[in-house]
């Protein structure tokens, strides 16, 4: 299958909030890319953020961002029963991870991470170095 997208793992949105690492504004802003997130993401990025005392205000306005940036994908129940699938296939990812990768898998996207847990997965463009 030919990805036809990207979904944007809750790492490149905590990195592209911090500014930490310029490779993910490649996907980020670039406007000719189809991107999307797994609202499992949302609630990973309200957490980081909440847990580094950001106001509501804020968060808010992170969340519309990536609402405005990318198509959020609900968890539905085709995409929990592919999650569900992934871990008996040898993911080792937490819940997120695989919902996230579910996510991409069921819409042959490719997932964009820094998250060692897809590093060798050949749907994941993996970020991250050392």
């Amino acid at each position: 299958m030919i990805p036809i997208g990207f979904v944007i793992d809750t790492w490149v949105w905590v990195e592209y909030y911090l500014g930490e690492d310029s490779r993910v504004n490649d996907y980020i802003e670039n406007d000719s890319l189809d991107l999307f997130t797994s609202a499992i993401t949302l609630t990973e990025i309200i957490k980081f953020l909440h847990r580094n005392h950001e106001t509501p205000e804020h968060i808010r306005q992170v969340v519309t961002e990536i609402g405005i940036r990318s198509l959020v994908i609900p968890v539905t129940e085709d995409i929990a029963i592919l999650a569900g699938e992934c871990r008996p296939a040898g993911f080792k990812g937490g819940i997120a991870d695989t919902i996230i990768l579910a996510t991409a898998r069921a819409g042959g996207h490719t997932v964009v991470t820094g998250d060692p847990h897809f590093r060798a997965l050949p749907d994941a463009v993996f970020l991250k170095t050392g």
